[in-house]
């Protein structure tokens, strides 16, 4: 076997062994997409499943809250809606509604009347007080106009004088 023939038959067994490697690769990344899209599938599954969960819990709690045996769970939420809502009327103050003097309920700042109670709503105007400051005598240099010191006698920036 001569040379040419040498060089022949390695570089077909080298052919060889990257078609190998090449199909290993598609086979092991055709293995992990299709792992990926199981898991996919398993996960909007679950969540699925979760939300029928969610769906069933929301109906068992509005229509039979005196359930004994949801008693402690069903306790939690109704205080934790009460918490949301006390959140909520705080939460509206601070967008500017008030508090009827009448019930206490969230009434927006033009409403005349509780929507909750009837009672009239009469929002006084808050008292602000007015702070008096004297201005500060601020001088600019004539030439420039840069902002000068008080004490100044010439700009720092130009070197002109500063008239008294």
């Amino acid at each position: 076997m001569g040379f040419k023939e040498t060089v022949f038959n390695f570089a077909e067994k080298v052919g060889d062994t990257v078609d190998k490697g090449i199909n290993m690769g598609k086979e092991s990344y055709n293995k992990m997409s299709e792992k990926s899209r199981i898991k996919k599938e398993i996960n909007r599954l679950n969540t699925e499943i979760n939300n029928i969960f969610v769906s069933v819990g929301r109906k068992l709690y509005t229509e039979d809250r005196e359930n004994e045996r949801f008693k402690t769970v069903f306790g939690d939420v109704a205080s934790k809606e009460s918490e949301i809502a006390e959140l909520k009327n705080q939460l509206s103050i601070l967008e500017g509604a008030v508090s009827c003097p009448s019930c206490g309920a969230v009434v927006q700042k033009d409403d005349a009347v509780c929507p909750t109670c009837g009672a009239n709503i009469v929002v006084e105007p808050q008292n602000a007080e007015v702070e008096i400051v004297e201005a500060e005598k601020v001088s600019f240099c004539s030439q420039c106009g840069t902002k000068l010191d008080d004490n100044a006698k010439f700009c720092n920036q130009c070197g002109n004088k500063v008239a008294d």
